[in-house]
């Protein structure tokens, strides 16, 4: 009887870590930076995709305009990534939907018909968004 009672504890850590195993779901994290240039134009684009999600930070520099930093929030869905881009400009904040379309180690600045809805700049379509190589974004080695 106690042979039995000894072999049952002892499977019962087993057991247990099999379940903890199953209890958090794989993350997948990785920091990607791209860069544009252009005469006096530059840019800079950080992502990190979490569990489907895409975050990051974002920055315009382009000569002769004011300088817009912030961050982007948005989602992959395919080859397409639709961003809400909060940013701040002349010391206000603005909130505007960008779009971008990953081809290679590229990252293709899209633009189309907007609206303004609840104080946030939104795309009227997506699917009518165009990509005319304007602001393209080359993945870079990340500053350490």
């Amino acid at each position: 009887m106690t042979a039995k009672l000894s072999f049952s504890l002892a499977l019962i850590p087993i057991f247990l870590s099999c379940n903890n195993q199953e209890q958090e779901p794989a993350k997948t994290e990785k920091l990607n930076c791209y860069s544009y240039t252009n005469n006096k134009d530059t840019a800079m684009l950080n992502t990190v995709l979490t569990n489907g999600q895409l975050t990051g930070t974002l920055i315009y520099n382009l000569f002769e305009k004011d300088k817009n930093i912030g961050t982007i929030q948005g989602v992959m869905k395919g080859d397409l990534l639709i961003a809400d881009y909060t940013f701040n400009s002349e010391g206000v904040q603005s909130v505007r939907q960008v779009a971008f379309k990953k081809s290679g180690n590229t990252f293709i600045e899209g633009y189309g018909m907007t609206e303004t809805k609840n104080e946030k700049t939104i795309f009227v379509n997506t699917d009518s968004l165009i990509f005319n190589n304007s602001i393209v974004f080359t993945e870079v080695d990340c500053e350490k």
